[in-house]
């Protein structure tokens, strides 16, 4: 892990953009980095954040260490399908789980079937699955006794990288003293880096301006409006 401006790390993972880390996503990244070595009952971890956090960003790094795949709901046939095309114990990963969107029983078979044959799976989630409403006793249980690591809102230091990584990628040139005028100002939100990104990028087209702290107070201020 390198360093870069700001004490903020870098992590890269093969085809993947960087990864920020700083005190907000520290614990999720550890844990990826902690894997095999995922304690409890089963190897297992719920990492839960808000949308935009880089929950499926740390996930993409977890599946290029653990050859994981990659699921939309639990299966437990494919637990017992993999181990017998490999004597590997098979990893998964389970995005934006809910227990609107689940079959309770599944999940719970799913769950004892990754345990018997000793396999891994990540959890991704906006809220910690142990504390959604579930109905099923045993698989309270079982949820209760996953790993859990917060993603936190963003502290300054990442929303001020964030930010510089979003007009990067759009080869638009922010100016450093603009990047602080909007981090001093905006919501504490992962959702906000994008909402405030994808705003001065169409008023710098619609314009034909450079980003600029008066193009940023344009935006903000309508932005509030709009609030309001």
């Amino acid at each position: 892990m390198q360093q870069i401006p700001m004490d903020l790390s870098f992590r890269s993972a093969q085809d993947r953009d960087s990864f920020f880390i700083s005190a907000s996503n520290q614990l999720a990244a550890d844990w990826i980095d902690r894997w095999p070595d995922w304690p409890g009952q089963m190897r297992a971890l719920n990492i839960v954040g808000e949308s935009g956090s880089g929950k499926s960003h740390l996930a993409a790094v977890w599946q290029e260490q653990s050859g994981s795949v990659s699921l939309s709901k639990a299966d437990a046939d494919m637990v017992h399908r993999l181990m017998e095309k490999n004597a590997t114990a098979p990893c998964f990963i389970l995005e934006n789980l809910t227990a609107e969107n689940t079959d309770e029983e599944s999940l719970f078979h799913f769950l004892n079937a990754i345990k018997s044959v000793q396999g891994s799976l990540l959890i991704l989630s906006s809220m910690p699955i142990a504390l959604m409403n579930w109905n099923l006793a045993d698989l309270i249980s079982r949820l209760k006794a996953i790993n859990i690591a917060q993603i936190e809102l963003p502290d300054d230091i990442l929303l001020f990288a964030l930010l510089e990584k979003y007009f990067a990628e759009r080869q638009l040139v922010a100016p450093h003293n603009m990047l602080h005028y909007i981090v001093s100002r905006m919501d504490r939100s992962f959702s906000a880096v994008h909402q405030i990104g994808a705003a001065l990028d169409r008023e710098a087209l619609a314009s034909k301006k450079s980003l600029s702290i008066n193009l940023a107070r344009d935006v903000l201020h309508k932005q509030l409006e709009i609030d309001l």
